[in-house]
């Protein structure tokens, strides 16, 4: 049986305590030399000096919000401080804030009364890890953390080893998604890097069934196709209609522009923009694209193609791993996409 990683929450909270504690000790005392003197100045310096580490934390809580509004999550020193912090305070917000825990072989499932099958609910998501398990050849290293709600005030999303899902019974897609997440974010190393239109499509692919992934991301081409040349007008109205407004400008631009069209889905959603934008089209024509290659390739050549990935190598990395160029293999994609598309059911 898979054992749980205690968490290393209370030291992390302990030294941020200590730090926050020590800043408002120098502050204190700082104004209080400031106030009654002697040596002002030197006070004073003293007394900037202790809100540094408050005005860091500040300056870099303020810097990852802002890239979490954006969902663009950059693989840099800064956002990865930021995701180990955010993960530590989450793993102590779940353990003693939570009212419920229940533990499965491979989960442990944190929930309020909200959730009215709290036994059924962890039976399915640990066979449904159990099977991404068996597929992929990656066993567990510890324990998933499955938190039935929010942290943080956060939804929706896996933080490391914690996934966010669903608050009622019965667990839905939203858990087999931030599941799918936890189970590959086992196995990273410092250097991991794949692309979002891998990551996000593998937890699609888990998720909803190849049919419908694969009517969702030929619609996507379809609306593209259609507004490159549409009126202006129509454009604008339809861009507010998305939920990832940035995303989808940026394809609308370039469908609309001198080339004609977006020629290859695959390079544009993995460029510099893509490559870390987790937003819109990445979990449809991602989801669409992963599950392709999960039937053609298979689970194991797919899980070295995901972790082999840096920015700038997709490209390469499909030649090696599939051995074909990359306008064969979208080419293959999307005629695969548009023969399930046309079927009665969905690929196993």
């Amino acid at each position: 049986m898979v054992s749980v990683v205690r968490p290393f929450s209370l030291l992390f909270l302990g030294l941020l305590a200590l730090t926050f504690g020590s800043a408002l000790a120098g502050l204190v005392c700082g104004l209080w030399r400031v106030v009654r003197g002697p040596k002002r100045h030197r006070a004073l310096a003293w007394l900037l000096a202790a809100l540094l580490p408050i005005l860091s934390w500040g300056a870099l809580a303020v810097y990852a919000h802002r890239n979490g509004q954006r969902r663009h999550v950059p693989h840099n020193t800064l956002m990865t401080l930021m995701t180990r912090a955010g993960h530590n305070l989450m793993e102590a917000q779940a353990v003693y804030l939570y009212p419920h825990r229940l533990e499965s072989q491979r989960l442990v499932m944190f929930y309020d009364d909200q959730v009215t099958d709290p036994e059924g609910d962890l039976g399915a998501m640990d066979r449904h890890v159990a099977r991404m398990e068996e597929m992929t050849g990656l066993s567990l290293q510890a324990k998933i953390y499955w938190v039935r709600g929010p942290l943080l005030g956060r939804r929706g999303l896996c933080c490391n080893g914690v996934a966010l899902g669903s608050e009622q019974s019965p667990a839905d897609h939203l858990d087999r998604h931030e599941l799918a997440h936890a189970v590959l974010y086992q196995h990273y190393s410092p250097d991991t890097e794949p692309p979002t239109l891998l990551s996000e499509g593998w937890a699609e692919s888990q998720s909803v069934d190849s049919k419908t992934l694969a009517e969702s991301a030929l619609e996507l081409r379809r609306l593209l196709a259609h507004l490159a040349t549409a009126p202006e007008s129509e454009v604008g109205g339809m861009l507010d209609r998305f939920v990832d407004r940035e995303g989808f400008g940026r394809l609308l631009r370039k469908g609309r522009g001198p080339e004609g069209g977006i020629g290859s889905f695959l390079r544009e959603l993995t460029d510099d923009f893509w490559y870390h934008h987790g937003n819109g089209p990445v979990y449809s024509v991602g989801g669409a694209f992963v599950s392709f290659l999960l039937g053609k390739h298979g689970a194991a050549r797919f899980v070295e193609f995901y972790f082999a990935c840096r920015p700038g190598t997709f490209e390469a990395e499909c030649r090696r791993v599939f051995g074909t160029d990359l306008d064969a293999l979208e080419k293959e994609f999307w005629e695969d996409a548009e023969r399930l598309a046309r079927d009665q059911l969905p690929r196993k």
